[in-house]
């Protein structure tokens, strides 16, 4: 189990998903992760990977369901770190599809916008251009 959760924490993400997998009328195709503070260098982003493909290969196991999308949404974005978070991304999703023996996702990462001026967006979406078929 990843160190990055808890057990509490890890079953009730656990309820949470299953409750949504019951329901008649939904169709779960991924999860959502927002990274806040320092857990967005880039040195931190391989636990958060880790949690979220581990918590995919359960639901593939315990459902029967193979989630296809992680969505990483950015709260701030370090100013400088783009390419080395899109890196630490790449080798994450790597290292830990190949530990759970699960399906590499498609990746959206997404920016928050800020109340103030803020360039992170631009510069992530600067830092991808050329790299989508990287992530997907």
């Amino acid at each position: 189990m990843p160190q990055q959760a808890d057990s509490v924490t890890r079953r009730a993400i656990e309820r949470e998903i299953s409750d949504v997998i019951e329901q008649p009328n939904l169709t779960l195709v991924g999860l959502c992760y927002t990274l806040w503070g320092e857990v967005v260098a880039a040195r931190s982003i391989g636990a958060t990977v880790d949690l979220m493909i581990s918590l995919m290969e359960e639901v593939r196991r315990d459902h029967g369901v193979i989630l296809s999308e992680l969505v990483i949404e950015v709260a701030e974005l370090p100013a400088g770190q783009e390419v080395e978070l899109l890196d630490a991304l790449d080798d994450a999703l790597d290292s830990a599809c190949a530990t759970y023996r699960f399906p590499r996702p498609s990746v959206t990462l997404m920016t928050r916008p800020n109340s103030y001026e803020s360039p992170s967006a631009d510069r992530l979406a600067a830092s991808l251009r050329g790299r989508a078929a990287v992530l997907d």
